[in-house]
């Protein structure tokens, strides 16, 4: 612990950039020795002086990376796949349960095309929320409550509560009648009801 101590020591003693640097290095570093074994000190401290408010239960793949401060709530029980992206310029909401898997891009901002000025909106995901490999996500969408994102779509529009959606944009497939779940641990869990 007093090598924790001393590292965070110096660490305060550098500027902003170089303090993320290292934090994130030290959370990465983390995930690659003791995944299995310890608490996700880092990982929290990581979140912590991003300024992201989350729940107590969380689980952060390796190489997650957060482009600025603040503008992210993490519900209870949100678990990112490795190498996942969020470009929060604007405020992202994140709901209870929210699952995704490797790859996943969330982007707030924009250009307009015309004047090539910077635009950026919000980005609101519901409970239950399940997200496939590469997935990206852009402004101004909202996803409702047990939506499930296949794999490698491009989510432009609101997805409705309950849906399926797919594809390059993406698109509902089917809509989905799913029950309450118990939070999950080692994975979602059967819910109470069809045990």
């Amino acid at each position: 612990m007093n090598i924790v101590r001393h590292t965070l020591r110096i660490l305060l003693q550098i500027n902003e950039a170089a303090l993320r640097t290292c934090l994130w290095r030290l959370a990465m570093w983390e995930y690659a020795l003791f995944y299995h074994y310890r608490p996700r000190f880092f990982r929290r401290l990581y979140l912590r002086h991003m300024q992201v408010s989350h729940g107590p239960t969380f689980a952060i793949g390796n190489d997650f990376f957060l482009r600025h401060r603040g503008n992210l709530t993490l519900g209870n029980a949100c678990g990112f796949g490795g190498f996942c992206r969020i470009w929060n310029y604007n405020p992202i909401a994140i709901g209870d349960d929210f699952l995704a898997a490797g790859g996943l891009t969330i982007n707030t901002a924009g250009h307009n095309p015309d004047t090539m000025a910077g635009t950026g909106k919000p980005i609101t995901i519901g409970k239950r929320v399940w997200c496939g490999l590469n997935v990206t996500i852009l402004g101004g969408v909202t996803i409702g409550d047990d939506a499930v994102i296949g794999a490698c779509s491009l989510v432009t529009k609101d997805v409705p509560s309950g849906a399926i959606v797919a594809g390059v944009p993406a698109r509902v497939i089917r809509q989905i009648e799913r029950s309450e779940f118990v939070r999950w641990g080692d994975g979602f869990e059967k819910s109470k009801s069809a045990a």
